[in-house]
């Protein structure tokens, strides 16, 4: 019986790429990111479907496939795309438990998420205490994703007191700031950003591309 319900969720899983999704499909996609004798990529389907329709009943499920090599990467665009505080919280844990390439995942993620929440730590991360230097220049890329007055300020304190690399990395994370916020009609933080990188010791062209 249990052969025939894990082909039946694979099945099911393939039918909702075509069909339009109804509310119910949610448990049966979540069965499938669940079950270990789904494949591989009924998985990936699943998880690609759940960031469309998904809630935080689908967040556990997704979690658990955090540490997955294989599956790192779909369960976190779903979560990334799950409109519930839930799923940014599943990320944010993700920061204790995972470790290397999945937990710089993880970080891009919140970036990608715009989390706000996230912001603290990121900073902590971008700061580089105990972190390599992946991991901090992936938390500064997030910062600057988020772009508000406390990340923004996370960013400067790098620029201000990190080393070179870490300056050269704060110095990129804010310009790329300075233009979300300049898109936003955001025009003061945006310059003191790019007033701060052209200030920073870091290298010539950095500091040619602060002053557009």
């Amino acid at each position: 019986m249990k052969t025939l319900r894990l082909t039946t969720l694979a099945v099911l899983v393939a039918a909702v790429s075509i069909a339009p999704l109804q509310a119910a499909d949610e448990t049966v996609l979540i069965a499938a990111v669940a079950e270990d004798g789904v494949t591989l990529y009924a998985k990936a389907m699943a998880c690609d479907e759940l960031g469309k329709i998904g809630t935080a009943k689908a967040v556990p499920a997704l979690s658990k496939l955090l540490a997955d090599e294989r599956l790192n990467d779909y369960a976190r665009d779903a979560l990334e795309r799950i409109n519930d505080p839930a799923a940014g919280e599943a990320l944010l844990d993700g920061l204790s438990w995972l470790k290397g390439s999945l937990r710089i995942g993880v970080i891009i993620s919140l970036g990608d998420r715009g989390d706000a929440a996230a912001v603290p730590a990121l900073a902590e991360i971008a700061k580089k205490k105990g972190e390599d230097e992946n991991a901090a220049a992936a938390a500064l890329n997030s910062l600057a994703q988020i772009a508000n007055e406390d990340a923004n300020k996370a960013i400067l304190s790098v620029l201000a007191d990190g080393d070179q690399v870490a300056k050269t990395a704060a110095a990129h994370a804010a310009l790329a700031a300075a233009q979300r916020l300049e898109k936003a009609g955001k025009k003061k933080p945006a310059a003191k950003l790019r007033s701060a990188a052209q200030a920073a010791g870091v290298p010539a062209p950095v500091k040619k591309v602060a002053k557009r």
